[in-house]
């Protein structure tokens, strides 16, 4: 039942509140409202510590406040909702409800709070009173005052991340044709040169490099020949095309380009010579040990390669395989093609039913509509941010004059000699480096820290080389300091379909001129894999030995800035030390998505810090390395829910109220009744599904619908099954984002309060909790 109540009159505030401090302006001011922790009652930066939820209570009546949420926003005013939980003195039972607000603020940066002036209730629904919730109301408005509050701005920020990549269109195309799916059943290894070789000439040693390829590969001028540097051996061929054989002894030109790291003998001496495969067109191996050894997979018709470190299946009612490459589902009836590309939601059912805790369970974050699927995309929207001094300068060093190119569908242009995005909108130039905007007048600077970048720059499409940049964004500033951040587009993960995929699948034209080359990132050659397990992606090394171990990159952009006066990761604990490095060539380590250079002479192969061993077949057990800060969705496994205590409650814009427990959401009905809704999809959902795997396949198949848990979990309150349940659990993902953002909200204000960052640095690192599980 709804109470209306008259809207008070608005007095405009001219003193300069209403500026521009959000970058979008007021949108920005009001998604603090949307996830941020004890913003009507926290009267002072104190009672912002005070755990979550907050209450109140006089004369015996008492009010609970729980999370608020945006509605919707106009000028300088936004409207929100909050789930209020009131008890009148000598009550038995609680009224829960929900109470609209309008609100007005500013900022202030030196203690990163947000104030807020004239917070008006406008309405309020208690469903469940008697007396159409005016006395809960009249509770409410005296525990409910109208004066200043304060809330942290990094709730702010972090709310606007997850808003801004929830709305990103998701109708641009990526590309999902297939690349050469190469198949062979000996050992392998196959080098990717991007586009046909380009060779220059190395610097006194009478050799030519080919540029354009992550390998060390050259040519003898003298002889012709063609020699490749791995894994500590030299190879040589005659021609790219091979044959390749191994040579005990390379000529001492040759041999003296070789990193230090490189020139030792072999870990795999005793094992036969590797068949070298080079490509000039996107390529992906696919490797067994002699032929494909299918085993079952319980409780389905599917059949899993257990001799293969790819993702390969066999399906029987069809008599196809299916290969999971950079999160994209390819089919054949045949290993040595021609492939097809087949979209997530017309997979066969039966790869929803493959078991969680199974080694084959990788690959259910690249099944629509399973919890893995889901949690992959809300870890898709963490957002990762930083502070960045207005005085951080860049310097951008073209290969030449600065070249421009129209960017396809805007009426923008892109640097093709760059080795960073540099975008011409309308007469100024726009760059990103290491997830920071800078602005020019010029092509050639100065550069200064951008406090705002034109939406313009959004649209653009991905089959434009520099899209991954549109994943940055400059939530706000001030005449001293700017807050960004970046969503995992920035670094080659994107939203496809309900899954997520590695790359864009776009084969971007490089830069190549008499001593340097710009490539863009790769979609293929790498065995992109999403484990679930890390909640990030993983790859295999370009010079790969079947049952080799992958390395799973934990790496926060951020760190890339060495100094830590200029710019301030929140994703770590103040004050600890920077443990990130990374090579000053991009040139051997294309695993990152963006631009990577190499030049005529070689340089080490070197991965950057925090680089994990990972066996994609069984879950992670090591631990980090010490001081290593996992990426973006890591903090997903180990935020706690409701960290004050008590329930963890959400209002929806039309007054429904949910809750989120362990084994899922649930959505308040009549009589003080919780209804199930959907399941979470966080850590806890992952260990409820590897709990039901000793259940028999036919108990785990949901009788329920396919929103519903497993068969057998723990559950309180109706878990009858709702219509559309599928329909639900994609409006679950959507809570999630909310639950999450709330939790990482309030962990990152604790680490950028002013007091925490003169605090001495703590040794365990803040993301993670300290460590992998």
């Amino acid at each position: 039942m709804n109470t209306e109540i008259a809207k008070p009159t608005i007095l405009t505030n001219n003193s300069g509140r209403n500026r521009n401090h959000f970058g979008r302006g007021v949108r920005f001011l009001s998604l603090l409202i949307a996830l941020a922790p004890g913003l009507l009652l926290a009267q002072t930066a104190l009672d912002e510590d005070s755990p979550w939820p907050r209450v109140r209570s006089t004369n015996g009546n008492s009010v609970t406040l729980y999370l608020p949420q945006v509605e919707r926003w106009t000028t300088n005013w936004f409207v929100a909702q909050a789930v209020v939980e009131v008890k009148p003195a000598g009550a038995k039972q609680e009224q829960l409800g929900v109470v609209w607000f309008e609100a007005q603020g500013n900022v202030d940066r030196s203690t990163r709070l947000v104030t807020l002036d004239r917070l008006e209730i406008t309405k309020a629904n208690f469903p469940e009173a008697a007396d159409n919730g005016s006395n809960a109301l009249a509770i409410v408005r005296q525990l409910f005052p109208a004066g200043t509050r304060t809330v942290s701005l990094d709730y702010l920020i972090t709310a606007l991340g997850f808003e801004q990549a929830a709305a990103r269109p998701t109708t641009q195309p990526l590309n999902h044709t297939p690349p050469d799916i190469i198949w062979t059943t000996n050992r392998a290894v196959l080098v990717l040169i991007d586009g046909e070789p380009v060779l220059r000439p190395v610097p006194g040693a009478a050799l030519e490099r080919v540029l354009n390829t992550p390998a060390l590969l050259v040519r003898d001028q003298a002889t012709g020949r063609f020699y490749l540097s791995g894994e500590g051996q030299w190879f040589a061929a005659d021609s790219l095309t091979g044959p390749w054989s191994l040579v005990q002894i390379p000529p001492n030109k040759v041999a003296a380009l070789a990193p230090a790291s490189t020139n030792h003998p072999s870990a795999d001496a005793g094992q036969p010579a590797p068949r070298i495969i080079v490509s000039t067109r996107p390529a992906e191996l696919l490797m067994t040990d002699g032929a494909p050894n299918f085993q079952p997979i319980r409780g389905t018709e599917l059949q899993y390669a257990a001799n293969s470190d790819n993702q390969l299946f066999f399906y029987a009612p069809e008599r196809q395989a299916y290969l999971l490459l950079s999160g994209r589902w390819f089919k054949a009836g045949s290993l040595d093609g021609p492939w097809t590309y087949v979209a997530p939601k017309d997979l066969p059912d039966d790869f929803d039913d493959i078991p969680r805790g199974s080694p084959q369970a990788v690959v259910l974050a690249s099944v629509p509509g399973t919890p893995e699927a889901e949690m992959a995309m809300v870890a898709n929207s963490v957002p990762t941010t930083a502070t960045v001094n207005r005085d951080t300068t860049l310097q951008v060093a073209y290969d030449g004059e600065p070249q421009f190119k129209p960017i396809e569908g805007t009426s923008m242009l892109y640097a093709i000699n760059a080795p960073l995005p540099v975008i011409r909108s309308g007469e100024n130039y726009y760059a990103v480096d290491k997830g920071v905007w800078f602005t020019a007048a010029s092509p050639n600077g100065p550069w200064q820290v951008a406090a705002e970048v034109p939406e313009e720059i959004y649209t653009i499409p991905p089959g434009s080389p520099v899209y991954y940049a549109t994943f940055v964004r400059v939530y706000d500033a001030d005449t001293n300091s700017v807050d960004v951040g970046y969503t995992p587009g920035y670094t080659g993960a994107y939203e496809d379909d309900g899954t997520t995929v590695y790359g864009t699948g776009y084969d971007y034209p490089s830069w190549t001129t008499t001593t340097t080359y710009y490539g863009w990132g790769y979609t293929w050659g790498y065995g992109y894999l999403y484990s679930p397990w890390y909640g990030w992606w993983t790859w295999r090394p370009w010079w790969n030995n079947r049952g080799g171990l992958r390395a799973a990159v934990m790496d926060n952009v951020y760190d890339r800035w060495q100094s830590g006066a200029h710019v301030t990761p929140h994703d770590r604990i103040a004050g600890t030390r920077n443990t990130s490095s990374w090579p000053a060539a991009y040139g051997s380590y294309p695993a990152l998505y963006g631009r990577f250079q190499s030049g005529a002479r070689a340089t080490p192969w070197t991965p950057p810090a925090n680089t994990l061993a990972l066996n994609p077949y069984s879950r992670p057990q090591a631990a980090a390395r010490a001081g290593a800060v996992p990426g973006g969705a890591q903090l997903l496994d180990t935020v706690r829910q409701s960290p004050g205590g008590g329930r963890d409650l959400y209002a929806s814009p039309d007054g429904n109220i949910y809750q989120r427990k362990d084994d899922g959401w649930y959505r308040r009905g009549t009589g003080n009744n919780w209804d199930y809704y959907a399941p979470a999809q966080g850590a806890a959902q992952r260990r409820q599904n590897a709990a039901a795997q000793s259940a028999p396949a036919a108990a785990r198949r949901n009788t329920a619908g396919p929103g519903a848990p497993a068969a057998g979990t723990p559950m309180s309150g109706n878990r009858a099954a709702n219509a559309g349940a599928r329909a639900q659990t994609q409006n679950a993902a959507a809570l999630d984002r909310q639950y999450y953002s709330r939790q990482l909200g309030q962990t990152r204000a604790q680490n950028t309060r002013p007091a925490a960052r003169s605090a001495p640095a703590r040794s365990a690192p803040m993301r993670g909790g300290g460590g992998r599980r």
